[in-house]
């Protein structure tokens, strides 16, 4: 687990240049509570992780929705709107197939 989550932070190191304080400033300037609290923006950056899909994205904003004080419950709805996302998205894509069969 801690393996895939230093990818990221791996990765920037290889850039060099201070690409990693400069992520973490600009992260936590979005995270902090604004007309969202903080809490509701960790749901949705796990629903979007849960979207993309990124597994070790979804392990880290797991543990930071937790942090910002996350229930289970409020993160299995997150998680859920993730998922139906992906999947109108797959619908979307899919399309495809009819387009063609139009033509």
């Amino acid at each position: 687990m801690v393996e895939e989550r230093s990818r990221p932070v791996r990765f920037g190191e290889a850039l060099g240049g201070g690409v990693n304080s400069a992520f973490a400033s600009l992260r936590s300037e979005i995270m902090k509570s604004g007309a969202l609290s903080s809490k509701e923006k960790a749901l949705i950056a796990l629903a979007c992780a849960v979207a993309i899909p990124c597994d070790s994205c979804v392990k880290f904003h797991r543990k930071a929705a937790i942090s910002a004080g996350a229930t289970r419950e409020e993160m299995l709805e997150a998680a859920a709107i993730g998922g139906l996302v992906r999947l109108g998205s797959g619908f979307s894509a899919a399309f495809a197939v009819l387009e063609e069969e139009m033509e």
